[in-house]
């Protein structure tokens, strides 16, 4: 028998397991009623208590999984819905609205992560995004976040930026170490990973953005033999599990034909394999 999405009745983490997948609403609802349901089950297998206890961990979860089987299902937010609440479905529910438009749930959820005074540039090949040394230290996703959901805020957007976008990290200059050998901004990585995994559909392979982050979920400190060992599964790994899944979802929401997906593909591996592209390259069309 499967197992609990979130064992630790996280729903932050009930919804990151389904950013990068093919999802929709209806499949949302019928996992998070088999969550509750296996999550009452397991506590009376443990505790010979029929429920979880009003105000417990466990109750607060179910409680929480029932409101959002109501959210994506009736397409509404209730007024009983708590800020915590919002923000921990927020990045699943911008998932969801590329391919499926609940106009009620479009304007609630962006007040929440697109301030209305911030918007794309179009005319900056790569659109960079920084992230500073302080939002790394403090595991502050926020500010990188509100650019990032900008790019799925519709498929047109979507379509513009394919490709498009660089990720750097300000503040390293004068460090010894590698940017994916620190703890922290592997940790930093990894979190925005759980809420944007769209990498290989969006990071210019002209830039040294992808390779920083695909060199997080690598182990460091390893010599060139080990590493010629370990990576490439792990690579492939990343690559089956999330990566590709990603940029799948979002080639299938801007319409892209098989053979742009499998043009898209190509220039990811041999990205990864082979390094960045030359500046003078040419561009994904």
């Amino acid at each position: 028998m499967a197992g609990l999405v979130s064992a630790e009745y996280s729903l932050r983490a009930f919804c990151a397991a389904f950013l990068g997948k093919i999802a929709d609403p209806m499949t949302i609802g019928n996992a998070a009623s088999a969550e509750i349901t296996l999550a009452r089950r397991l506590h009376r297998e443990a505790t010979n208590e029929h429920d979880f206890r009003k105000g417990s961990k466990g109750w607060e979860y179910s409680s929480n999984l029932k409101l959002l089987i109501s959210v994506v299902v009736n397409g509404y937010v209730p007024d009983n819905a708590s800020p915590t609440f919002l923000t921990d479905v927020n990045p699943l529910i911008d998932h969801l609205l590329l391919k499926w438009d609940y106009k009620n749930l479009r304007q609630v959820f962006s007040k929440i992560s697109q301030p209305e005074q911030f918007s794309l540039p179009d005319s900056i090949d790569p659109l960079v995004i920084v992230v500073s040394r302080d939002e790394v230290e403090s595991l502050d996703l926020s500010a990188t976040l509100a650019v990032l959901k900008r790019l799925i805020e519709s498929p047109e957007t979507s379509k513009e930026f394919v490709e498009r976008v660089d990720i750097t990290f300000h503040g390293y200059d004068h460090t010894r170490f590698e940017l994916f050998e620190m703890p922290k901004v592997r940790s930093f990585v990894h979190q925005l990973d759980q809420q944007f995994p769209f990498w290989l559909y969006f990071l210019s392979k002209r830039s040294l953005g992808l390779q920083c982050l695909l060199y997080c979920f690598l182990p460091p400190f390893l010599t060139e033999e080990a590493r010629s060992r370990v990576f490439p599964e792990l690579i492939d790994q990343l690559l089956s599990n999330r990566w590709f899944p990603g940029m799948n979802y979002v080639c299938e929401c801007v319409g892209f034909s098989d053979k742009q997906i499998e043009r898209l593909t190509d220039r990811a591996v041999r990205y990864i394999t082979d390094g960045r592209f030359s500046a003078d390259s040419e561009p994904f069309a």
